[in-house]
């Protein structure tokens, strides 16, 4: 394997978003409000070095997981068996498990918190039981990825915010708390509709591994109803967050309009129309780069 192929298969491209938004949350988001942190950069570079393992970690066992799947869905992109041993691949996950599991025991020490150790325990368990089990039965996969989102948000909240909150500060700590809340909660719903989405796309090598995803079980016209009233919900939350939470910020208020509202808006109309596998895979695409500029929202709060 080239190094090219290694950042492939370690999906370079999720992992640059997981650094980005977590170094986004320390060093714009808590420092626009000058938030008293429990991390120096040292320990903050650990715990998202930490985040990145365990995420390597998941995306290689489903690799090892999906290659019945992923012959059919996406042949040209099968690394298992055919550009990395099954052996290699294996180590590897061992590996990056063990690198990231070793940082959080560490990180939870150093705060003083070693109960939180559970978070990266339970993650890395969720991640292996979803590529083992979860992903070919009917919702749970999707939540389940959608939760690791979700926690990869919250662990900047635990390790950094919380350990560090007291009376004294605890007006400034909830304010940055209630918004980091609100992008985990959108980047549940997001990650949701992107994984309903990417289960249509596999569906013909879902079949053949015997899932009971939602498209199989539900047929791809009730899935597409699911996607649109789900991301209708999230237009509508959008929507709310806009003129009652930010309606004091204008820039914000037009950002999340123009680069969130509006493409989702028109994310719904292709949802809608789409009959194919490439009319999905560019709904996926549209997704992610909502997502993306999600994330970058954070510069106008």
């Amino acid at each position: 394997m080239t190094i090219k192929d290694y950042f492939t298969f370690f999906r370079w491209k999720n992992v640059m978003m997981i650094i980005l938004i977590q170094y986004l949350f320390k060093y714009v988001l808590f420092e626009k409000f000058d938030l008293l942190v429990s991390l120096n950069d040292l320990h903050f570079a650990l715990l998202t070095l930490s985040t990145v393992c365990i995420a390597i970690a998941g995306y290689i066992i489903n690799d090892i997981h999906d290659v019945k799947a992923d012959i059919i869905n996406k042949p040209e992109k099968l690394f298992i068996d055919r550009i990395i041993v099954r052996s290699t691949a294996q180590y590897l996950f061992l590996g990056f498990n063990a690198i990231g599991l070793a940082l959080g025991m560490y990180l939870s020490y150093y705060i003083g918190h070693t109960s939180y150790f559970f978070i990266y325990v339970l993650t890395a368990f969720l991640l292996f039981e979803y590529a083992k089990y979860f992903k070919i039965k009917f919702l749970i996969g999707n939540i389940i990825i959608s939760l690791i989102i979700l926690l990869s948000i919250i662990l900047v909240l635990v390790f950094d915010l919380m350990p560090v909150t007291s009376n004294y500060n605890l007006d400034s700590q909830m304010t940055v708390l209630k918004v980091l809340i609100l992008f985990g909660v959108f980047g549940f719903m997001f990650t949701f509709l992107r994984e309903v989405v990417k289960d249509i796309e596999d569906v013909k090598g879902d079949i053949a591994m015997e899932a009971r995803t939602l498209p199989i079980v539900l047929g791809i016209s009730k899935t597409k109803t699911i996607l649109i009233i789900v991301a209708s919900l999230v237009l509508v939350l959008l929507a709310y967050s806009t003129y009652y939470l930010f309606n004091q910020n204008i820039y914000l208020s037009v950002y999340l309009v123009l680069a969130i509202e509006l493409p989702l808006l028109f994310l719904i109309f292709m949802v809608a129309k789409a009959d194919s596998k490439k009319q999905f895979s560019q709904i996926s695409t549209l997704l992610k780069v909502i997502m993306f500029t999600g994330i970058l929202s954070m510069f106008f709060i």
